[in-house]
């Protein structure tokens, strides 16, 4: 019979965690930070041009609600990133109406309007001096609520005023 021979295997994910130079997780967790408050002003100026396109689709009232929808999700993931909850709420509350208007094929360009009306004025308020903005922000929930996709849906879950 023959001896059996061990050998250790290397693994190099475990050989480049073991060697200096690396950084931890707050190390990341910080640079990721810093990197993405270096992207802020821009991502608020895509925020500026998405709501420009809205109030144009308001204006020309032609487009299919599939894009309404998918501009106001473009709001909610921008400003999500950087934990606007007034910005992400109105745009939710969008998302919301847009996506039961298209469940219905029908429009209500008068409520999208309120609705992007709304988005820039919080897109237009510093943030410290947003806290009156919050009942506008419950109204534009109040629209969307009462648009049903039918009798047996239950209420539409929103988002806290955290």
């Amino acid at each position: 019979m023959s001896e059996a021979e061990v050998f250790k295997v290397r693994n190099r994910l475990a050989q480049h965690v073991a060697e200096p130079g690396g950084m931890t997780a707050g190390m990341a967790n910080s640079r990721a930070g810093r990197e993405l408050a270096a992207q802020q002003g821009r991502s608020y100026e895509a925020i500026g041009e998405t709501l420009e396109t809205l109030e144009w689709l308001c204006d020309t009232r032609d487009a299919p609600m599939d894009s309404v929808y998918d501009l106001s999700t473009q709001v909610l993931d921008i400003a999500g990133l950087f934990d606007d909850k007034q910005l992400c709420r109105a745009a939710y509350s969008l998302c919301e109406l847009s996506d039961k208007l298209r469940t219905r094929e029908g429009e209500d360009w008068a409520s999208i309007k309120l609705h992007v009306n709304g988005l820039r004025l919080i897109w237009n308020t510093e943030a410290a001096g947003r806290e009156h903005l919050d009942a506008m922000v419950e109204g534009l929930w109040a629209l969307t609520d009462r648009l049903r996709v039918d009798d047996s849906e239950g209420e539409t879950e929103k988002p806290s005023a955290e």
